[in-house]
């Protein structure tokens, strides 16, 4: 049940529940009705508020502002909280919010148009009050909404066409895994890259509706396992929605705790860096904290099938 917060009450001790019905009563009177003020009992004194690990910091008298900036080009702004993830002093929440823009915003003058806009925030308690915060959302959202930039039908690529291009580009085959307070959770990825090599950084794509997606969020590291060549029966596991992946599958916990697959040609402990919203997806971007590999042969995957990269040849050059 969830209570309007009275900010000149004493701040007492919170169960889990009580922060998140505090979070969300909160929310609702600072940006749908403008009461700002409604954040003194849940934002300490001294709240930080970044956007990214690396954003500038943002006060909570700085934070209370921008809600009111925010209020005054979208007057009728709703933000609904769609998923509120708890782990001990923190809190992991999905939102989207919109609105519609009759009031200057950005340098851009009203326009009328419907804005809507998802992203996550990641908020950290210090007894009954929040600390700090950090927030990712899709910045494109709004720059497209409010006309700055123009993504229109006549840029649009026909999905299916972009699916037929990416079916053409071969990659490996990972998956990412984490522990999740003493559970192993993963999923299968194709969408891995490196970033740097210094300092040694990585990324993975995880589409927000995979049941690995919350625990990743609660995380602050990830496995990843480069499956090998005999490993297509791994693949499969991970690749399906089995509730307990993880049940006949050999597995080694990380120095970091992450688990890491038994058999696979290659292993990545990384420490989680940012969270980026990005269509459909959630970007993770972090640093290589353990690495090893192995005389294995890598899965291939390409144009909706597995392949044995060892029976190919190399191209002279």
């Amino acid at each position: 049940m969830t209570r309007t917060l009275d900010p000149a009450a004493p701040a007492a001790p919170a169960t889990d529940s009580d922060r998140a019905a505090r979070l969300r009563a909160a929310w609702r009177a600072a940006w749908d009705q403008g009461d700002v003020d409604a954040l003194n009992g849940l934002l300490s004194p001294g709240y930080v508020r970044r956007r990214g690990p690396r954003g500038v910091p943002q006060s909570r008298d700085g934070f209370k502002d921008s809600i009111r900036a925010v209020r005054e080009a979208f007057p009728d702004l709703r933000t609904e909280i769609e998923d509120l993830v708890e782990d001990g002093d923190r809190l992991a929440i999905r939102w989207r919010s919109t609105g519609r823009h009759t009031g200057a915003f950005l340098g851009v003058p009203p326009t009328g148009r419907p804005v809507e806009v998802s992203g996550a925030t990641f908020a950290r308690f210090d007894g009954a009050a929040i600390a700090e915060e950090r927030v990712t959302f899709d910045s494109r959202q709004l720059l497209e909404a409010l006309g700055i930039i123009t993504t229109g039908p006549g840029a649009a690529v026909d999905p299916d066409l972009v699916r037929g291009v990416h079916r053409k580009f071969i990659t490996g085959v990972t998956v990412v895994t984490t522990d999740d307070d003493g559970t192993p959770r993963g999923l299968a990825v194709n969408a891995f890259a490196s970033i740097s090599l210094d300092p040694p950084m990585v990324l993975v794509c995880v589409q927000r509706g995979s049941s690995t997606h919350p625990a990743l969020h609660r995380a602050t590291h990830l496995g990843i396992s480069i499956l090998a060549a005999d490993q297509l029966d791994v693949a499969k596991v991970f690749a399906g929605k089995s509730e307990n992946k993880f049940a006949d599958i050999a597995w080694t916990p990380g120095e970091h705790g992450a688990p890491l697959l038994d058999g696979s040609s290659a292993q990545l402990e990384v420490e989680i860096g940012e969270r980026v919203e990005a269509g459909s997806h959630t970007v993770f971007t972090g640093r290589v904290v353990t690495a090893r590999h192995e005389e294995r042969a890598p899965l291939v995957y390409s144009g909706g099938g597995f392949f044995d990269i060892s029976r190919t040849a190399p191209l002279p050059w």
